[in-house]
């Protein structure tokens, strides 16, 4: 399995809404093991080019069901945008959708 790593900003996300939510931290540790699995089966997305090229982005999302349609956090998904290969999972962007 590849060691999963997650940019700074992700990380300071991911405890602000656990501190809002305690309850989210389920569901976001559930979009974690999920991407750590089975990396390979998010959905390309050109999140990010630079210089004119594009890097190769993946997504994956997991369901909020805990709460009603657009309750509490306004969403009803957690997304996270991430780069992989064979050793790293890098997750550069993790949001509501």
């Amino acid at each position: 399995m590849a060691k999963l790593i997650c940019h700074s900003s992700v990380s300071q996300w991911e405890h602000e809404q656990v501190s809002k939510y305690p309850e989210i931290k389920f569901f976001i540790d559930k979009l974690k093991n999920n991407i750590c699995k089975k990396p390979e089966s998010g959905f390309p997305d050109p999140c990010l080019s630079i210089a004119g090229k594009t890097i190769p982005y993946s997504k994956s999302s997991v369901n909020i069901s805990l709460f009603p349609y657009k309750h509490a956090v306004g969403y009803n998904f957690i997304t996270a945008y991430y780069i992989y290969n064979e050793d790293i999972i890098y997750i550069a962007k993790m949001a509501y959708s």
